[in-house]
């Protein structure tokens, strides 16, 4: 998003990275619900790749500065910690990954 969108809709701002946490946060949870094996694989793989584009984009940015808006970093923050909250709560809420157990 540009400088422009955001002085003229901060609020919307905002919005889009509340909605996005929650709408990452609601299916994942719904996956762990119904298949915590895949929920596994899919926090793992999905989020260590967010992750890890995070770290990189930090990393440039140290090197040298971009005009890359905040909004991008605070959605790559919530693209990793969305499988994460929702790990722990669906770890919780089964009481362990039902694939481990004999």
């Amino acid at each position: 998003m540009s400088e422009h969108f955001q002085r003229q809709h901060p609020i919307l701002d905002r919005l889009v990275t509340i909605e996005s946490f929650l709408v990452q946060f609601v299916i994942y949870l719904l996956i762990w619900l119904f298949n915590d094996y895949l929920a596994v694989l899919l926090s793992l793989i999905l989020g260590g790749i967010a992750l890890s584009v995070y770290v990189i984009s930090k990393l440039v940015e140290l090197v040298e500065s971009s005009r890359v808006p905040k909004v991008y970093y605070r959605f790559m923050v919530i693209c990793f910690t969305a499988p994460l909250l929702a790990g722990i709560l669906g770890l919780l809420m089964r009481n362990g990954l039902s694939w481990m157990e004999n």
